[in-house]
């Protein structure tokens, strides 16, 4: 009799350590890995919150590459977009072709701001937001010769290396009162004094 008791007790013992051992486990944190979430056989989730791992931080690289990147365009779109002008999509090239013929950026987009309004008043059909080769007729100063492009993007590209050559010679090509000398020579001064102001609102 004792000893089947002592089996009774010894089964009991071994059950209870068994169930015990079960609740523990159960009301243990599953391990986590970053971006998984954990759930218990059959669907039943324990009762608390997983834990999720945290992704490296990428931020470091993102302003690493903007603070390495080239803003001019970034800077010149947003000036161009912020008076609505039609040169908005051609700040990229704009940056290009003065980088190419190696002049500052701004002088294209000053003087067409100077001479028309960043392109909002120009002889019709003439993509020539620049004065450039608008001059009265010699021979009959009534009547305006007036230079064409077939697009803006003709344009910048056709008057981007003819300036270098023409206007940005020796120290004109950081002086805006040299540079209407032979720009617009009747200027009274206020030519240069506007591409001035530009060049400092692109800065």
């Amino acid at each position: 009799m004792i000893v089947n008791l002592l089996k009774k007790l010894s089964i009991f013992a071994t059950f209870t350590y068994v169930a015990l051992s079960s609740i523990s486990y159960i009301n243990q944190p599953l391990p986590t890995v970053a971006g998984t979430s954990h759930s218990l056989p059959n669907n039943r989730s324990p009762k608390y919150s997983s834990v999720f791992a945290s992704l490296p931080a990428k931020n470091s690289d993102i302003v690493t590459s903007v603070k390495t990147a080239d803003a001019r365009s970034e800077i010149l779109r947003q000036y161009l977009a912020h008076y609505n002008s039609i040169l908005e999509p051609y700040s990229e090239l704009i940056v290009q072709l003065s980088d190419q013929h190696n002049f500052d950026y701004r002088w294209m987009v000053a003087i067409a701001q100077q001479e028309s309004s960043l392109c909002k008043f120009i002889p019709e059909n003439s993509n020539n937001c620049w004065g450039w080769g608008i001059y009265p007729e010699p021979s009959n100063p009534s009547v305006m010769k007036i230079t064409r492009f077939d697009t803006l993007e003709d344009a910048l590209r056709r008057i981007a290396p003819q300036f270098k050559t023409i206007f940005l010679k020796g120290n004109h090509s950081k002086d805006p009162f040299k540079v209407m000398k032979t720009y617009t020579p009747p200027s009274d001064g206020s030519w240069a004094e506007g591409v001035s102001q530009f060049f400092k609102d692109l800065e």
